[in-house]
């Protein structure tokens, strides 16, 4: 069997560090949807008011 240090931490603040890390990636992921949906949202109402002024 392995010795088991109970006084060590460094799993512990690995694991904490990797999730972190996570959660950053998981945050910019979540911004850049809401960013695109933004753009796209946006680039409609442009596209709508581009027809509507052509039509005229």
């Amino acid at each position: 069997m392995v010795d088991q240090s109970w006084d060590d931490d460094t799993g512990y603040h690995q694991a904490v560090g990797r999730t972190w890390v996570m959660v950053a990636i998981a945050s910019c992921c979540s911004l850049a949807v809401v960013g695109l949906v933004a753009v796209a949202v946006f680039g409609v109402g442009v596209f709508m008011a581009l027809v509507e002024a052509r039509s005229r």
